[in-house]
C-alpha cells in the first residue's frame, strides 16, 4: 500500500524513484548519513537489525501516537503533537522493515507502509502550521520515511530542512546527492556548491570529485526521464499514484522485496 499525501502535483517519472531507491538500498554513500559499502547500510543507519524484528517498542510508540492524536482532536494545529505522531509512526514503521541477512531480501510489511504514510501525513501538516524553523531531528527521520514510501521529492525536501538547520558539507552533500539521483541537476549543482564551500580545505577536492561523479549519474537519470516521457508521448504520470510498488524494487541488482 502506498501513499500520496500532498495532493495533486507534478511527479517525476519512474526512473527518479528507482535511482533514489537504489541509493538508499546500497547504503548512504559518502556524506555521513550512515555506513556505506553494502546493502546493510540503511539498516545500520536507522538502527534496524538484519533478519530480526523484535517489536519491543511498539506498545510505547503506539501509546505516544494515541496520546498525541487525543491532543490533535482538541487542536489540529498542535505542532508538538504533530511531531509526536510523525516520529512515533516512523518508529512503528521501522519495526515492520526487515532484511534477510543470508539472501539480502527486504521485507516491508503492509502495516509499516501504513505507519510511514501516517508519519508523512503528520509531518506535512506540521510544516503547514509551524511558524518557526522545522524540527531538524524529525526531518532527518522523515528522509527515511519518504525513501520507504518511494517519494523522492519528499525525501529531498526533508533533507533540505536538515541542511538549512544544520548546514555542513555532509548535509548539503547529501541533499545534492538526492537531487542528482532524482534528475534535478540544477538543484544538485546549487547544493553541491554549498557542500564544497562548507568543506575543510583538505576535504574540498574529495567532496567535489564525489559530487562530480554523482552529477554524471544524475545526467544519466535525466536522460532516462526524457526518454521515458518521449515513449509515453510526453504525458506525465497520473497524479496521486506512485509508479513503484515499494522503494526497493528489483532494479540495478537490488533484491525485490516481499510483504509479510
Amino acid at each position: 500500500m502506498l501513499f500520496d499525501l500532498r495532493g495533486k502535483r507534478k511527479r517525476v517519472v519512474q526512473v527518479s524513484y528507482v535511482a533514489l531507491a537504489v541509493l538508499f538500498l546500497f547504503g548512504f554513500i559518502g556524506f555521513g548519513i550512515g555506513v556505506g559499502g553494502g546493502p546493510g547500510g540503511i539498516f545500520d543507519a536507522i538502527g534496524l537489525t538484519n533478519n530480526s524484528n523484535s517489536g519491543s517498542g511498539s506498545s510505547q510508540f503506539q501509546d505516544e501516537v494515541d496520546a498525541a492524536q487525543a491532543q490533535l482532536a482538541k487542536n489540529p494545529n498542535n505542532t508538538k503533537a504533530l511531531l509526536k505522531v510523525a516520529e512515533n509512526e516512523y518508529l512503528l514503521g521501522k519495526e515492520g522493515v526487515t532484511q534477510d541477512q543470508s539472501t539480502g531480501q527486504i521485507s516491508i510489511s503492509n502495516d509499516a507502509h501504513t505507519d510511514f504514510g501516517q508519519a508523512a501525513d503528520a509531518w506535512n501538516k506540521y510544516l503547514k502550521v509551524n511558524k518557526g524553523k522545522p524540527d531538524a531531528s524529525v526531518a532527518a527521520e522523515m528522509v527515511y520515511v519518504y525513501a520507504f514510501l518511494n517519494d523522492a521529492e519528499g525525501a529531498i525536501e526533508a533533507q533540505r530542512v536538515v541542511a538549512e538547520n544544520q548546514p555542513s558539507s555532509n548535509s548539503y552533500g547529501t541533499l545534492a546527492q538526492f537531487q542528482y539521483l532524482s534528475g534535478d541537476i540544477a538543484g544538485g549543482d546549487a547544493s553541491s556548491k554549498k557542500a564544497v564551500s562548507l568543506a575543510t580545505g583538505s576535504q574540498r577536492k574529495a567532496v567535489q570529485q564525489q559530487l562530480d561523479q554523482l552529477r554524471k549519474q544524475g545526467l544519466q537519470v535525466q536522460k532516462q526521464q526524457k526518454q521515458a516521457k518521449k515513449q509515453a508521448g510526453g504525458a506525465s504520470t497520473t497524479p496521486g499514484t506512485n509508479p513503484l510498488q515499494t522503494p526497493f524494487s528489483g532494479t540495478a541488482g537490488a533484491p525485490a522485496p516481499t510483504s509479510p
